[in-house]
C-alpha cells in the first residue's frame, strides 16, 4: 500500500459487534469491494474506489474478548495506481470516515446492517474459502494482493 494510515481504538463493545458494524458499513457503501472476509477471525479486507481519487486497499480486523474490542484499520493507496501528491490526505479522510461510520454503527445513530458471509477471499473472480485466520489469504486480482501490498 501506498502513503498508509493506520489506527487502533478501543470499544467498549463486543468484538462480534464491532465486527458486524464494521462488515455493515463496507457492505452498505456501494464504492467498496470486499476481496477478503473471515467472520470468526474478525478479518476485512476491501478495496474502495471513490468517483474523484485512487482507488484504496482497506484492512480491517477487531480483537478482543468479553465486552472489549480494539478495531484495528489500515488505508493505503492501490500501488497499481498512479502516484498522486494528495494520497496521504484522501488516505486520511478514508481511515477518519470508515472510524466514524463504524462508531455510528454500533451506537445506532446510522444503522448499517450486515449480511453474514462466507469466510473467502477472491482469486480472480472465484471465491476461495479462507479456512484458516492466521494466515493471509492469497487475494489474487493482477497478483497477490498481501504479499505485495504488506498487509
Amino acid at each position: 500500500m501506498r502513503a498508509a494510515r493506520q489506527e487502533s481504538i478501543s470499544i467498549s463493545s463486543s468484538p462480534g459487534g464491532v465486527f458486524d458494524a464494521a462488515l455493515g458499513v463496507v457492505q452498505n457503501n456501494k464504492n467498496a469491494r470486499i476481496l477478503a472476509v473471515h467472520t470468526e477471525g474478525r478479518k476485512l479486507v476491501v478495496r474502495e474506489k471513490a468517483k474523484m481519487s485512487n482507488p484504496k486497499l482497506q484492512h480491517i480486523w477487531v480483537e478482543g474478548e468479553g465486552e472489549q474490542a480494539q478495531l484495528n484499520v489500515a488505508v493505503g493507496s492501490d500501488p497499481r495506481s498512479t502516484k498522486a501528491l494528495m494520497d496521504g490526505k484522501a488516505n486520511e479522510k478514508s481511515l477518519a470516515r470508515l472510524v466514524e461510520a463504524v462508531q455510528a454503527a454500533l451506537d445506532g445513530s446510522a444503522p448499517a446492517p450486515s449480511t453474514p458471509l462466507a469466510n473467502h477471499y477472491l482469486q480472480k473472480k472465484a471465491e476461495i474459502p479462507w479456512v484458516d485466520a492466521s494466515q493471509d489469504p492469497e487475494i489474487e486480482l493482477d497478483g497477490n494482493f498481501l504479499a505485495m501490498y504488506n498487509f
